[in-house]
C-alpha cells in the first residue's frame, strides 16, 4: 500500500485540530488560509473521508478526524525525536575526527599535519587508528573512522578511493652497510642478506612476497615485526635489511639509515584517500583530510 501523504498536510491537519480554527492554524504555520484549505482538501481526498465538520461558527473533528489525530500526533513526535537525535549526533561528531591510516603515514606524515591542524581547529579531538592496511580498510567500511589513507580499497564497491600518490618500495640499510654504496639493489642481491620482514598479515608483506616469488629464490628472514617503525628500529641496530615503502624514511627514525631503489622487479603501491561511498565528511574531518592529502603529495 502506497501512502501519498505529505508532511505539510499532516502539519496543517494537526494545526486545525488543535486550534479548531482555520484562521488560527494558518497564522501558526505562516501560510494563507486558502493554502491551508488546499492542504486539508488534498488530505481528505487521499484518505477518502471528511476530517472536519465546518460551520460558520466552529470547526470540529469528525470520528475519522479524531482517529487520524491520534496517529498523526505519534508520527510527528517520532519525527521530532529522530530529528533531535540526528542533530545531536551531528553536533557531537563535529568535535571529533577519527582518521585511519597505515603506519608509514601515521608515523611519518600525520604528526606534522596535526601540528598545523591544531592551530586551525584547536578544540577538535583527533583519534588515530594506525594499523595494518586491512584494519584501516575495515575501519572505514564499518564506520569506525571518518576517512582513511591506505593502499587497499580501490576495488571495494562500498568505498570511494581517491589516489594521492604512487610510491616505490626501497631497501633500507644502515648508512655504513656494504649495500649502502650502491645506486640500486636487485632482489637477487638483496635476498643474500638477512632480512627484517613485516608481519605476514600486513598488506605490505603481500606485495613483497609477490615480488620475491617472481625471483624464484627463498629469503632468509631473521626477524618479523608488526609495524614499519619496528623494522626501522631493527635495521638501525644492524640486524638486517628491510624492504619498506619510501615514505617510511621521511620521519625522525630515518637518522643513520639509507633507502636504495629496488630493481628486478620494482615494487610500488598507490596511496589513496578512502571514504565510505556517498559519504560527506563534516567540515573538521574534511579539513584534516585535505591537509593530509597535500602533505603526502608534497613528500
Amino acid at each position: 500500500m502506497r501512502i501519498n501523504i505529505e508532511l505539510g498536510e499532516l502539519q496543517a491537519f494537526l494545526a486545525v485540530a488543535e486550534r479548531s480554527s482555520f484562521k488560527a492554524a494558518a497564522d501558526s504555520l505562516f501560510i494563507s488560509q486558502p493554502a491551508l484549505s488546499r492542504r486539508i482538501e488534498k488530505l481528505e481526498q487521499e484518505l477518502k473521508c471528511q476530517l472536519f465538520q465546518r460551520t460558520t461558527r466552529r470547526v470540529a473533528l469528525t470520528d475519522e478526524g479524531r482517529q487520524l489525530q491520534a496517529h498523526a500526533q505519534i508520527v510527528m513526535e517520532e519525527l521530532r525525536l529522530a530529528y533531535q537525535g540526528l542533530e545531536a549526533r551531528a553536533l557531537a561528531r563535529t568535535g571529533k575526527v577519527t582518521v585511519a591510516c597505515v603506519p608509514s603515514v601515521a608515523h611519518h606524515v600525520l604528526p606534522m599535519v596535526l601540528a598545523h591542524y591544531r592551530r586551525l581547529y584547536e578544540g577538535v579531538r583527533v583519534k588515530i587508528i594506525d594499523e595494518s592496511a586491512q584494519t584501516v580498510l575495515d575501519s572505514v567500511l564499518h564506520g569506525h573512522a571518518d576517512f582513511g589513507v591506505n593502499f587497499l580499497g580501490s576495488q571495494e564497491a562500498d568505498l570511494d578511493f581517491q589516489p594521492i600518490r604512487a610510491e616505490d618500495y626501497v631497501v633500507v640499510v644502515p648508512q655504513d652497510h656494504a649495500l649502502a654504496r650502491r645506486r640500486s639493489v636487485s632482489w637477487r642481491t638483496l635476498l643474500k642478506e638477512p632480512l627484517i620482514a613485516v608481519s605476514s598479515s600486513s598488506g605490505n608483506r603481500l606485495l613483497i612476497d609477490s615480488a620475491i616469488a617472481r625471483t624464484g629464490m627463498r629469503p632468509s628472514i631473521g626477524y618479523e615485526v608488526n609495524h614499519v617503525t619496528g623494522a626501522l628500529s631493527l635495521v638501525s641496530a644492524g640486524l638486517g635489511a628491510a624492504v619498506l615503502p619510501a615514505l617510511a624514511l621521511q620521519g625522525p627514525l630515518e637518522s643513520g639509515l639509507k633507502g636504495l631503489p629496488l630493481t628486478d622487479p620494482k615494487v610500488s603501491r598507490t596511496l589513496g584517500l578512502i571514504v565510505h561511498k556517498g559519504a560527506r565528511l563534516h567540515p573538521e574531518a574534511q579539513a584534516l583530510a585535505d591537509l593530509l592529502v597535500q602533505a603526502i603529495r608534497a613528500v
